[in-house]
């Protein structure tokens, strides 16, 4: 008799653009839950693909762009009972996620954000972007009655039963946890936030986009949109 494949209970996805950072995350969130599920949605080189094949994790092309797209696409492709995000680059804190799991697992969120605002390390976030977040946060607050402080964050823990909810949304630019932050709160469900220290990069600059100003913007305008 054929033995039954076991789901894993946590799957977790990282987007990635030859990210240095995440060959470290892999290793701690293995340390942690060793069954974990880990997707990489990639769009990089063969030869940091070829990489990441030899860490044993799942990898995704991703052919269109976007960090949403990207993480939704990630999803799509996962089979655990909770999900998570995190970006790639090591500067968001891997116990964020640990954390974040045990509040859903005792049901007292749907989707649980890091924030990052009170444990910033020097050097990691310049004060105008740290103003720029907290006018969007607000601005999310405002509009979809949460007490969200980081709403730009890079790492997210959400349930199965609110990831189905909102799967077949087309991906829009609202940031990393964005786009589920929004239809979630919409439809009713209870949005956390675990504080996470935040670092500096390693190496290399961010790839979210050329402009932070104008994709903050943007954002801004797709809160309104469906509010």
């Amino acid at each position: 008799m054929k033995k039954e494949k076991k789901e894993p209970k946590v799957s977790v996805v990282i987007p990635t653009i030859e990210e240095e950072g995440v060959f470290e995350i892999i290793d701690k969130l293995r340390e942690r839950i060793p069954d974990v599920e880990i997707i990489i949605v990639d769009k990089s080189s063969e030869e940091y693909e070829r990489r990441l094949l030899e860490k044993g994790v799942k990898v995704i092309r991703q052919h269109d762009r976007g960090v949403e797209k990207a993480v939704m696409l990630g999803l799509k492709h996962s089979h655990g009972e909770i999900l998570a995000s995190i970006d790639g680059d090591g500067t968001h804190d891997v116990e964020g996620i640990f954390k974040g799991i045990k509040i859903i697992e005792e049901g007292k969120a749907d989707l649980v954000l890091g924030n990052r605002m009170d444990h910033i390390k020097e050097g990691a976030m310049n004060a105008y972007l740290q103003f720029g977040n907290k006018v969007i946060s607000t601005a999310f607050n405002k509009l979809y009655n949460t007490n969200i402080h980081d709403f730009l964050v890079g790492l997210f823990v959400m349930s199965r039963e609110a990831y189905e909810a909102v799967k077949d949304v087309e991906p829009y630019r609202a940031g990393h946890a964005g786009v589920f932050a929004i239809e979630l709160a919409k439809k009713g469900y209870k949005i956390s936030e675990v504080p996470i220290n935040y670092y500096p990069r390693k190496e290399g600059s961010s790839k979210l986009t050329k402009s932070k100003f104008f994709y903050g913007i943007n954002v801004v305008g797709q809160m309104i949109r469906f509010a």
